[in-house]
C-alpha cells in the first residue's frame, strides 16, 4: 500500500519552523538590546555649587499595587557643603512629594547622608498588562532654617536606574497647588514606568502559544468525529492534559497580570473554552466510532446462545413423548 502525500505538507512545515526561529530571534535581539541600552546613567555630571544634587535610582516596580521603590541619595549639598570636606554645614530638611510613608527627612550637621528608601505612589491600569503604564509626579524641596524660617535651597534632580522588564522615563510638568513656594507652585518630575519590548513580545509569544492549544485539540477532535481518523479514548487524557496546561501558561506571564485583565477575555478564557468544546466533541466521536465493549458483546451473544439451545432441549421432549406413546 502506498503512502498517501498531503499536499504542500513539507512546505507548510518549512514556513512553521522559519517562522519559530524568526521569532526567537526577535525575542533574543530585543532582550540583549534592553539589557545593554535601558540603562539610564544621569549623574554623571560635575555637581552645581548653588544646590543640592539629589539622585533617584529605581530598584523596582510593583504594578499590582502602583508603587515604585526607589533609593534617594543626596550626592552634594552644594551652597550648605564644606569645601574640605563636602559635609553639611548646617542641617539639611528634603521634602518629597507623591510618597508612601514620611515626606520628609533631616540630615544633621556634618553627618554623612545614608539612600533613603522611597515608595512613590504611581498611577496606571495593571490590567492593560502588558501595554500599562505607572507615573507619578515628583516635586522634592530642600531647606535650611535660618533664624527659625525655613529657607528654600536649589535643588537639581538626576537619575539612574536599571530595572528588569521595565523602562523608564522623565520630563518636567508644571506643579499643583500641593507644594507651593513663594505662591508659586514647585516645578514637578514626571517619571513613567513601562514594560520592556522584550517582556512584551515574551508574554505576547506565550499567549500565542495558548492559542495554539484549542486549534490542535479542535482540530484532533473534530478528524476523530468526522470518522477520518480512528479514535483512541487515551487522546481524552491528552485533551485534558492541555487543558489544565492552561494555567501555568498563565501564570507564567511575566509581570502576573491579576485575574481579570484584558487578556483572560481575550485569550484565556476562550482558549479554556476551545478546549472543553474539543474534548466534548472527541468525547462524541469515541461514542460515535468505537466498538462495543465486551459485557454488551457477551450479553448478545449470550442470548442468541440461550434461544438456539432451547430449541434442541424442547425437540428432544416432543421426541421422548411420542416415543413414549408409541411404546404405550
Amino acid at each position: 500500500m502506498n503512502r498517501r502525500s498531503v499536499p504542500g505538507g513539507r512546505a507548510l512545515v518549512i514556513v512553521i519552523v522559519a517562522a519559530f526561529a524568526v521569532l526567537y530571534g526577535v525575542v533574543v535581539a530585543l532582550y540583549a538590546w534592553h539589557e545593554r541600552n535601558t540603562t539610564v546613567e544621569g549623574c554623571n555630571g560635575e555637581a552645581p555649587a548653588d544646590a543640592v544634587l539629589i539622585k533617584l535610582t529605581p530598584e523596582s516596580v510593583n504594578a499590582s499595587t502602583d508603587r515604585i521603590v526607589t533609593n534617594l541619595e543626596v550626592l552634594s549639598f552644594g551652597p550648605i557643603g564644606a569645601d574640605e570636606t563636602g559635609l553639611l554645614t548646617e542641617p539639611l530638611t528634603v521634602l518629597v512629594s507623591d510618597t508612601d510613608g514620611p515626606r520628609t527627612f533631616t540630615i544633621a550637621q556634618d553627618e554623612i547622608p545614608s539612600p533613603q528608601s522611597v515608595n512613590f505612589i504611581t498611577t496606571g491600569f495593571i490590567e492593560q498588562w502588558p501595554f500599562d503604564a505607572h507615573t507619578v509626579d515628583i516635586a522634592v524641596v530642600s531647606s535650611r532654617e535660618v533664624d527659625g524660617v525655613g529657607e528654600v535651597i536649589p535643588t537639581v534632580l538626576c537619575g539612574s536606574a536599571h530595572v528588569p522588564g521595565w523602562d523608564f522615563s522623565s520630563q518636567e510638568v508644571a506643579g499643583t497647588s500641593e507644594i507651593v513656594i513663594d505662591g508659586q507652585p514647585v516645578t514637578q518630575v514626571q517619571i513613567t514606568a513601562t514594560r520592556s519590548g522584550a517582556t512584551i513580545v515574551f508574554g505576547i509569544v506565550i499567549l500565542v502559544l495558548m492559542t495554539v492549544l484549542p486549534v490542535i485539540g479542535l482540530t484532533v477532535a473534530i478528524v476523530a468525529y468526522r470518522g477520518l481518523r480512528k479514535v483512541e479514548a487515551t487522546l481524552m487524557s491528552w485533551l485534558a492534559a492541555m487543558l489544565f496546561a492552561t494555567i501555568p501558561l498563565r501564570t507564567f506571564l511575566p509581570g502576573s497580570p491579576p485575574i481579570g485583565s484584558w487578556v483572560d477575555y481575550l485569550v484565556v478564557l476562550w482558549a479554556v473554552a476551545g478546549l472543553v468544546l474539543a474534548l466534548v466533541i472527541y468525547v462524541r466521536a469515541w461514542l460515535r466510532w468505537s466498538t462495543p465493549g465486551a459485557r454488551a458483546s457477551v450479553d448478545g451473544a449470550g442470548a442468541v446462545a440461550v434461544a438456539i439451545a432451547a430449541a434442541p432441549a424442547a425437540d428432544a421432549v416432543d421426541s421422548s413423548t411420542s416415543g413414549d406413546g408409541a411404546a404405550d
